[in-house]
């Protein structure tokens, strides 16, 4: 008797530790097994090989930002400007990638380019001492203006990429593989190195980071810097899967990142639950939503609703916290 006593206690404790990473795979299961009946039953199965391709390519553009943002947001950060990164990104790629022939020089300038605005995104907060989120608002103002500019002066709001062959993107074993290797070097560098350890250290409490002799500066830019990385390859595959680029591509996407991450199970205050895999969880349940609710029946202005519903009820279950709900 005695030992059932001790074993429920224990039991209860484990629950308790673990509820947040139960509810996102139970989330994730709960969507697989829901989207294959009712889907079926619609006549239009969600795993059909049309829409694998489709569920596939939101997943891969999706999981490869929600995986380098896991480093920002342990720091209990947001980037606001991730959207408009990739529109911009993706439309250097198509047109150096028209001028050139090769994307090999606009995928080097587009890491050139989010190096920097990683840098500035990372240290202005430290710098400045104000909140991080702010230069990324920012950045979004300064790209969509960028973004008009250059749309405007080709007079069209779409562009098309006609001299570099983009199939290999499109193939859902790349997207696998570029997947697969994204999240084992995010999880070496996130679980095994100091940039991880100290980036959780920081968004679990700053003063005693800073107490405990960790340069914030420097290891806050280092996080936006991994990011800056994955969303250039993340623009590679939004672009080579449309073979094209236009003034809206990328708008939502910061908030995509942010309720894959939720779903996933990922604290918004960072700090040391924060995990990689939150971000590939999250990222397959939102790509589930995406593809799933217009197949049975719910109009694509309505799956926004939905989403935002279970974005807000996710946040106030899992993530409440005495200062707020928010990153800083």
């Amino acid at each position: 008797m005695a030992n059932n006593e001790n074993q429920k206690p224990a039991l209860v404790d484990w629950v308790k530790e673990h509820g947040t990473d139960l509810a996102a795979y139970g989330g994730l299961l709960f969507c697989i097994i829901f989207f294959t009946i009712t889907t079926s039953m619609a006549g239009s199965s969600i795993w059909s090989q049309a829409k694998i391709r489709t569920l596939m390519s939101d997943v891969i553009v999706t999981a490869l930002m929600s995986v380098g943002a896991v480093f920002i947001y342990s720091l209990g950060n947001m980037d606001i400007s991730i959207g408009k990164q990739i529109g911009l990104y993706s439309t250097i790629m198509v047109l150096l990638g028209n001028a050139t022939g090769s994307l090999i020089l606009p995928v080097i300038l587009c890491l050139v380019i989010a190096v920097i605005i990683g840098a500035v995104n990372g240290a202005s907060g430290e710098v400045l001492h104000m909140y991080s989120v702010i230069s990324s608002v920012v950045f979004m103002m300064i790209l969509s203006g960028v973004s008009t500019i250059i749309y405007s002066t080709i007079g069209t709001r779409n562009i098309v990429l006609h001299t570099v062959d983009t199939s290999m993107l499109k193939s859902p074993v790349i997207m696998v593989a570029a997947l697969a290797l994204e999240t084992a070097i995010i999880t070496y560098f996130f679980n095994f190195t100091k940039y991880g350890k100290y980036a959780k250290a920081i968004g679990a409490n700053k003063t005693a980071a800073e107490q405990s002799g960790i340069n914030v500066v420097k290891y806050k830019v280092i996080p936006y810097i991994f990011l800056a990385c994955t969303l250039v390859v993340a623009s590679l595959f939004q672009m080579g899967y449309t073979g094209a680029a236009s003034d809206s591509t990328g708008t939502g996407f910061e908030m995509n990142v942010m309720v894959a991450l939720i779903l996933g199970g990922m604290p918004l205050n960072g700090g040391m639950n924060s995990k990689v895999s939150c971000a590939v969880i999250g990222a397959f349940t939102f790509a589930l939503f995406d593809v799933g609710l217009p197949i049975i029946g719910v109009p694509t202005k309505m799956t926004f609703m939905v989403k935002a519903c279970i974005f807000l009820v996710v946040v106030l279950i899992t993530c409440r916290k005495k200062n707020g709900v928010l990153p800083r």
